[in-house]
């Protein structure tokens, strides 16, 4: 909601949260478009009733307020340093003690399997509806076609981002695999698998906002002796993915 305090008074720090949350705001309404047209200072500025000469001072082009921006909606999203959603997190934390008190390698490599089978179905619809993920997604896009400026920033950025969220996901995939009596293969770490599903799961996603069906229609596939279970193709991929990456601990 916009104050009615003078704009003149408003300390610094008000005024990147003002200006945030207006842009927030927007980002959720609209998405972060490639060409960031719409993220213009001089709108927010208005909105928030910040005073043009702090927001300056703060951000000193609009490059650097969208990658402040950006990071911002990372650091709201409660997903980001966790790894997963709430509701994937608990189903992994369920398997986990679960696989801990599994008998035989053969039964922990199942549950293993059923894990990423369940998880990644639900997860590739959080990803897909998640604004930070979005944004982060546009911003890759438009690094990769180089039609915009800030460049160095924007990549550097991204390089940051990604290094939190992989350096969480590799502690996630150590505790799987201590669980389920794993090791990483020699010349691979914990984070080279993070990294990889973490490419793969991007790939799969761009392809489903061309072709939905090709890439969300659920296949029925045997991958161990507990039989067919109906997979995500995501899943499949992630199942082979995993079993690539590591081996038995035994």
């Amino acid at each position: 909601m916009r104050s009615n305090a003078p704009r003149s008074r408003r300390p610094a720090g008000e005024t990147r949260a003002l200006m945030l949350d207006a842009a927030v705001n927007r980002v959720q309404h609209e998405g972060l478009r490639l060409d960031y047209a719409n993220i213009e200072l001089e709108d927010l500025i208005r909105i928030a009733g910040v005073p043009r000469s702090t927001v300056f001072r703060i951000w000193p082009d609009r490059i650097a307020f969208i990658a402040d921006l950006v990071r911002t909606l990372f650091e709201r999203d409660p997903g980001f340093d966790t790894g997963f959603d709430e509701q994937t997190r608990q189903l992994l934390d369920q398997v986990v003690e679960m696989g801990a008190h599994a008998s035989s390698d053969e039964e922990r490599q199942g549950m293993l399997r059923d894990t990423l089978r369940v998880a990644v179905a639900h997860n590739m619809q959080t990803v897909e509806n998640t604004v930070a993920w979005r944004a982060y997604r546009t911003m890759c896009a438009a690094l990769v076609s180089g039609d915009v400026p800030g460049g160095a920033g924007i990549r550097t950025l991204l390089v940051e981002i990604e290094a939190r969220y992989l350096d969480r996901m590799a502690e996630i995939y150590g505790g799987l695999n201590a669980a389920f009596g794993l090791r990483m293969r020699d010349g691979v770490t914990e984070r080279d698998l993070a990294l990889a599903i973490m490419a793969m799961i991007d790939g799969m996603s761009d392809h489903s906002r061309i072709d939905p069906a090709a890439v969300d229609t659920p296949r029925v596939v045997a991958l161990g002796p507990e039989g067919t279970r109906e997979w995500h193709l995501a899943g499949v991929a992630i199942a082979g993915i995993y079993t690539s990456f590591t081996e038995s601990a035994g």
